[in-house]
């Protein structure tokens, strides 16, 4: 099958594949290897991220969220118990149910994450009067919004925001699994 894709479109497209890349195999790598001592792969590092913003979570709550089978977060819920970033504590009725919480040492990593991310963005965001930045950020919500609502499924969908984007949630609308109703 043969597309009808403008010049403008493809290099939109291109564009914003680049930004992803940039943003998600670059940026976050990096802040992620200078902000722990410990070598976390990224589910690790979002698990962190999600139990830094909310109450304590269930594995399946877990493994839901990040689209892994159950197995995958125990793994994972595993290695972070042994690098003393998570605790979990099981409950009395059933002991393959258990609660998931962050340590301090495992939030201490977020927040210098965060302290990374917040300086890059602020190096690059100054070159940008803040009409520039507001219209983007239009832009970008309108982008997200109809890529969500059109192709894909967001009943079991969170954006990982870490409540940042509160009420105006992309898909709030929908049912979606949100670490913010924990």
């Amino acid at each position: 099958m043969k597309f009808n894709i403008s010049d403008a479109d493809r290099n939109l497209s291109e564009l914003l594949r680049i930004s992803s890349f940039i943003v998600t195999d670059i940026c976050e790598q990096q802040f992620m290897e200078e902000a722990s001592p410990i070598h976390l792969t990224k589910n690790q590092y979002y698990i962190l991220k999600m139990l830094a913003n909310s109450t304590p979570f269930n594995l399946s709550d877990l493994a839901s969220i990040l689209s892994v089978s159950n197995a995958a977060i125990g793994k994972n819920i595993d290695k972070l118990v042994q690098f003393k970033l998570v605790t979990r504590r099981f409950t009395k009725t059933d002991r393959r149910s258990a609660k998931v919480s962050i340590t301090t040492m495992g939030r201490d990593i977020i927040e210098k994450y965060n302290e990374l991310k917040i300086s890059k963005q602020v190096e690059i965001f100054k070159q940008y009067t803040l009409k520039d930045k507001e219209k983007f950020a239009e832009y970008l919500k309108l982008f997200i919004g109809n890529t969500l609502h059109k192709d894909i499924d967001t009943d079991i969908l969170c954006l990982q925001c870490n409540r940042f984007c509160g009420d105006d949630c992309v898909v709030k609308e929908k049912k979606g699994t949100c670490i913010r109703k924990y």
